[in-house]
C-alpha cells in the first residue's frame, strides 16, 4: 500500500452527507449509487416503508428488447435506462409510456464482447451521461435524447476488446468512468464537451494486462478524490503489477495517485473488485470513539473497509466462499444506518446448490449484526430506502426486507433472472431481468423493466 501524498486537514467527525447534484429533488434516484457516495440507499423517500411494503404491486412492466444490466435513473415523472440491444430508453415513469429512445450502437457479431449498454447512466441539469459497449461515452439532451456529444475512450477498442460496464460519476463538471478491457483505465471527461482531461492506465507496463474497472466510482467531494476497484490480471507482464484487484484513491482533478491496496497481487483466481466502492462514516458501538471516514467495496474474496484519506484497512468480512462466482457480487451491497449491507453468493462447495446469504455488517467493525440465508444467487444491484432492503435473485425472485432486523416482508417474481440494479424512488420501486454476463442471450425470453407500486395505483 502506497502511503498518501496529500495532507488532509480538519476532517469533521460527524457523518458526511451524500450530496446530489443541482435540480434533482430529494427523492429522485439520479444515478447509479443513487448520490455521489454509492451509497444505493434513497434517504428522502418515505412513501413505501416497512408498514405497507408488503402492499406493492406489479403497476406496469415495458419490453425493452434486451437483458436489462443496468440501474435506472428516475428524475420526477421521468425514468431512462439502457439494454443489451444498444437501446437508451426515457420512459414515463408513472405509466412506462416511451417517450424516446437513443441508438447507442451494437456490435453485429453475436459472439462480441461488446454488447449493448451495461452502463447505467447519469441525469446532471438536463443531461445524460453513460457509456456503451463500444467503448464511448455518450451525453445526451434528458427531454429529447438527442445526443450532444460523444468520446471514444480507446482508439485500438477492438483489438483491446474495451468496452464500458462501469457506469459514470458526474462531479464538479467532471465524468469519471473506467474501462473494462486487456488495457483498462480510468478517465476523467470534461462534462460540457467529452474531452478527456486525464487517464490512469491500472497496468501501465502493459497493453494486455487486464485490471478492469467494473463498476462505478465513489466521489469525496470535499476532498475530492475518485475511488474505483479493479479487476484481476488477465496475463503476466515484466515489472509490477501493483493496480490489479486493487482499490484505487486518485485525485479528481489531475488523475495523481493518493494511494491504492492490492488485495492480491498478480492472482490468477478471478476475485475482482466486482462491487462499487461505497463511501461513508462509520460511529463506534460505544458512541464514545470518534467517526471512521471510510470506504468499502466487496470483491469475490470479501468485503474490504478503508481510511479513505490513507488506505488503512479497518476490517475485512468473508461471508462465504471466495470465488470466480462466490463473494459479493456484481454491486449486491448498500450502506445505511451505520450498516454495511451485502448479499454473498456461496457458489461451487460440492454436494450443495448455489444459494447466498443477506447480512447486515456494523460499519465501523465488519460485526455481524445479522444474517438471513438465500434460496439463490445474487446477480444484481440492491437498494435500501425508508427501513427497507431490497434484492433480487438469479432465480427471478424480488424480495424486500426489514433492514433493522432482516425479516421477509415482501417477495414477487420476475420472468428470468434479476440482473438490472434497484432503483427507489418517488413511492415506487424498479427492478428488471437480464442475462448473466455472456456475449449471447435468448431472445425468446422477454426482457422488462418492472414498476411496482403500493397496490398497483
Amino acid at each position: 500500500m502506497e502511503l498518501t501524498r496529500r495532507t488532509f486537514l480538519t476532517l469533521a467527525a460527524a457523518a458526511v452527507a451524500a450530496p446530489r447534484a443541482a435540480g434533482q429533488a430529494p427523492a429522485d434516484w439520479p444515478r447509479f449509487g443513487c448520490d455521489l457516495h454509492n451509497t444505493r440507499f434513497n434517504a428522502a423517500e418515505k412513501t413505501i416503508g416497512p408498514g405497507n411494503v408488503g402492499r406493492l404491486k406489479l403497476k406496469w412492466a415495458f419490453d425493452a428488447g434486451g437483458p436489462i444490466q443496468t440501474t435506472p435513473a428516475v428524475i420526477g415523472d421521468s425514468l431512462y435506462f439502457g439494454a443489451f440491444n444498444g437501446q437508451q430508453y426515457a420512459l414515463d415513469a408513472r405509466s412506462g409510456k416511451v417517450r424516446w429512445t437513443f441508438d447507442a450502437g451494437l456490435d453485429p457479431d453475436p459472439d462480441a464482447a461488446t454488447q449493448g449498454v451495461r452502463s447505467s447512466c447519469e441525469y446532471v441539469n438536463g443531461r445524460l451521461y453513460f457509456g456503451s459497449g463500444l467503448a464511448k461515452v455518450h451525453c445526451l439532451d434528458a427531454a429529447t435524447g438527442k445526443e450532444i456529444w460523444q468520446t471514444l475512450l480507446d482508439e485500438k477498442a477492438t483489438e483491446h476488446r474495451t468496452q464500458i460496464l462501469c457506469s459514470p460519476v458526474v462531479f464538479d463538471g467532471k465524468v469519471l468512468i473506467g474501462t473494462s478491457s486487456g488495457h483498462a483505465q480510468a478517465f476523467c471527461l470534461d462534462a460540457e464537451n467529452g474531452i478527456v482531461r486525464w487517464r490512469f492506465d491500472v497496468v501501465p507496463t502493459s497493453e494486455y494486462g487486464a485490471g478492469s474497472i467494473w463498476t462505478s466510482g465513489a466521489i469525496d467531494e470535499t476532498q475530492r478524490i475518485v475511488y474505483f476497484g479493479t479487476g484481476s490480471n488477465k496475463t503476466f507482464s515484466p515489472g509490477p503489477m501493483l493496480f490489479t484487484e486493487s482499490m484505487l484513491a486518485l485525485d479528481v482533478d489531475t488523475g495523481e495517485l493518493l494511494w491504492f491496496d492490492q488485495v492480491r497481487p498478480a492472482s490468477p483466481h478471478d476475485l475482482d473488485f466486482s462491487c462499487h466502492p461505497m463511501i461513508f462514516d462509520a460511529a463506534s458501538p460505544s458512541g464514545r470513539a470518534a467517526a471512521r471516514h471510510c470506504v468499502a467495496a466487496g470483491t469475490k474474496g470479501g468485503m474490504y473497509c478503508y481510511d479513505r484519506f490513507t488506505g488503512e484497512r479497518f476490517w475485512r468480512a468473508m461471508l462465504t466462499n471466495a470465488g470466480s462466482g462466490a463473494g459479493p457480487r456484481l454491486n449486491s451491497t448498500g450502506v445505511a444506518y451505520n450498516r454495511v449491507y451485502v448479499v454473498s453468493n456461496a457458489t461451487g462447495v460440492p454436494d450443495r446448490a448455489d444459494m447466498s446469504v443477506t447480512a447486515a455488517l456494523h460499519a465501523y467493525t465488519g460485526e455481524i449484526v445479522w444474517w438471513i440465508a438465500n434460496p439463490s444467487t445474487t446477480l444484481g444491484p440492491i437498494a435500501i430506502a425508508n427501513g427497507v432492503l431490497y434484492q433480487g435473485f438469479a432465480d427471478g425472485r424480488l424480495d424486500a426486507v426489514d433492514a433493522e432486523t432482516g425479516k421477509q416482508l415482501w417477495t414477487s417474481r420476475l420472468p428470468g433472472m434479476h440482473r438490472g440494479g434497484f432503483a427507489v424512488a418517488n413511492g415506487m420501486v424498479y427492478a428488471s431481468n437480464g442475462a448473466p454476463n455472456t456475449n449471447r442471450w435468448d431472445r425468446s425470453q422477454r426482457y422488462a423493466l418492472h414498476a411496482f407500486s403500493i397496490d398497483g395505483a
